[in-house]
């Protein structure tokens, strides 16, 4: 208001001394002092911004998303205020080894996460199964088929709303072929039936069981395929299913080695079990711990170390070889063999994604020579990843051992020495390939369908298998697929055997569609070398193929049998069978080769 009335003023007072101004000459006029009366009534009203109408959002109630709510948790009981759970199983759902397993088996820990709305019932029966007791590939006694136990009686008396089967573990060995498995899955299906069809049952789960490494037999269905058929059998009958084995897996398979038997878990592993059956109840992820792991990438072993030993130095090494592949697993590394150490067990090791050294020299110390630092072969050993051994005295103690590589990548190293305890005559059979135990046994488990290198320095050995070694001529053959690969360089060590079937060749007790190479370059072979060697007998599902190329090349080393072609007629060969020899070695020659060529 003030700017706007000082303006007018302006302008009137030039107004005024424009027309004083008329008559020329400088005349000047008096100042203006009077209050200016032209102007019409004041202005006096306040000017304000323009108002308008306030823009408002419009008004709407807030929306609230109803919690999402899992089907466990909209079941009411049949009975009483709390919603009652049959746990159905076998000595992992009854709580084996455990010191309380009212507290600590899979089921009590699983009351404790669902809270006082629920009541578990633990029916797990001790090396019981599923199939039924009259089925003509069960192995187990028939009193333990589950229908024939107390705990399945009792757990129908229970009067359940939900129903969590775990069954299966025990039934591994009876799954000989592809119908034992197929039989296995209607016996958990027949029996996830019967309780579904409960007056008080709304809800029935089947799970899948653990991953186990005891034995050849039972680790090769555990390793997932236990879990597939598992599987199959809730998706055929539209049933909930719950994965055990998934989440529980990689724990498994480095704390088999912590417990008693490499089947029955610790405490902790009960735990992690719970955890994965709560998650598929609650319809969530678990939260599963995840096994410890080396920080340096060195981890030192010996028999005598304590048992909480975390393996970073010779004074807190740890006790057992798969506790140390566990460490590195991931990351790969070196472990130190700083003492006396031997197997305790039949050991498939964890699976690495790296590559291990195994040695008893390290930064400078011979651990050998200062602590008689040696590996112990009282059992069999299995690789599930690639490794370099150097440096370390193998100790044979067991008879009929296997050294088995599983198409892994493996370097026998410099520095190798193995021995034969006293009273022991064999010394281990090298496997490159699988050693198949079981008739069931998943493909995916004994094929090589990429490259593979095993170098063999050094070491004495009963002989080299270049595939598969079957323990039944009936088993499943596996070997190298059309994508697969394989190369064994041979520059020094002994091979032992002189005669019969079981001697040195590229291939092994199966099949070969891809590239089998055999190059030696230095060892003393006993008995005869193969290019194609024998199945095994031909009784097997599938016949016995030879369609790929197997490449033989001798460039030194010493024979005292012949190099042959293919050891019998028990696989049928269509493909290449070539040959490269030094010419010394040429008079060793025998048999059909695709080509010959002598340098």
């Amino acid at each position: 208001m003030k700017r706007f009335l000082c303006l007018m003023l302006v302008a009137v007072t030039c107004l005024a001394t424009f027309s004083c101004g008329g008559g020329g000459g400088d005349t000047v006029t008096d100042p203006i002092t009077d209050p200016i009366t032209e102007m019409t009534d004041p202005i006096t009203d306040p000017i304000t911004d323009p108002v308008t109408d306030p823009v408002t959002e419009p008004v709407t109630e807030p929306v609230t998303e109803e919690p999402e709510v899992c089907e466990l948790e909209k079941i009411e009981p049949a009975s009483g205020s709390k919603v009652k759970i049959a746990c159905i199983g076998d000595s992992i759902t009854y709580g084996y080894g455990l010191a309380n397993r009212n507290t600590e088996s899979y089921p009590a820990v699983l009351q404790k996460m669902l809270g006082s709305g629920y009541l578990i019932g633990n029916f797990g029966k001790s090396a019981s199964y599923v199939l039924p007791a009259n089925n003509k590939y069960n192995v187990k006694e028939a009193n333990l088929s589950y229908r024939n136990t107390a705990e399945y009686k009792n757990s129908l008396s229970f009067k359940p709303d939900v129903v969590i089967i775990m069954l299966g573990t025990n039934d591994l060995r009876s799954m000989s072929c592809d119908q034992a498995k197929a039989d296995l899955v209607a016996a958990i299906k027949d029996l996830a039936e019967e309780y579904a069809a409960l007056p008080t049952c709304k809800k029935v789960y089947i799970c899948s069981s653990l991953f186990t490494t005891n034995v050849d037999v039972i680790r090769q269905i555990s390793n997932g395929e236990l879990a597939r058929l598992a599987k199959q059998a809730a998706d055929e009958l539209g049933f909930a299913y719950i994965d055990v084995y998934g989440p529980t897996r990689e724990y498994m398979d480095v704390h088999h080695h912590y417990d008693n038997d490499r089947v029955h878990p610790l405490a902790e592993g009960y735990e992690q079990i719970a955890k994965a059956i709560y998650a598929g109840l609650m319809e969530t992820e678990p939260e599963i711990i995840e096994p410890a792991k080396s920080e340096t990438g060195v981890v030192f072993l010996k028999q005598a170390a304590k048992i909480n030993g975390d393996g970073k130095t010779p004074e807190t090494a740890v006790n057992n070889l798969g506790k140390a592949v566990g460490l590195l697993r991931e990351s790969g590394g070196t472990i130190v063999i700083c003492g006396r150490y031997s197997l305790t067990y039949t050991t498939h090791l964890p699976n690495n994604d790296k590559p291990i050294t195994i040695t008893s020299v390290y930064d400078g110390v011979d651990y050998g020579e200062k602590s008689n630092a040696r590996l112990g072969l009282k059992y069999s050993l299995y690789l599930y990843g690639d490794y370099i051994f150097e440096n370390i005295k193998l100790n044979v103690e067991g008879e009929s051992l296997l050294f088995v590589c599983n198409w892994n990548n493996v370097t026998i190293g410099d520095g190798v020495e193995t021995t034969l305890q006293s009273g022991i005559k064999q010394y281990p059979l090298f496997l490159v390939g699988a050693n198949v135990a079981i008739g069931g046994a998943p493909y995916a488990e004994i094929y090589l369908n990429r490259e593979c290198n095993i170098t063999v320095n050094g070491g004495t050995w009963l002989y080299i298998r270049a595939g598969n070694r079957r323990s039944n001529a009936a088993f499943p053959l596996g070997g190298v697929d059309k994508d697969g690969k394989l190369t064994v360089t041979v520059n020094g060590g002994v091979y032992t055997n002189t005669g019969g079937n079981n001697l040195t060749a590229a291939t092994g007790m199966s099949n070969n569609y891809g590239e089998c190479n055999l190059i030696i370059n230095g060892g003393d072979f006993r008995g005869p070398v193969y290019g194609v060697s024998r199945v095994g007998g031909n009784t097997s599902p599938e016949k016995a193929e030879m369609t790929g190329v197997v490449n033989l090349v001798i460039n030194g080393g010493t024979f005292a049998g012949k190099i042959i072609a293919v050891q019998d007629n028990t696989i049928t060969v269509t493909g290449q069978v070539n040959v490269t020899v030094a010419a010394e070695y040429e008079s060793k020659l025998s048999g059909n080769f695709t080509s010959k060529t002598v340098k």
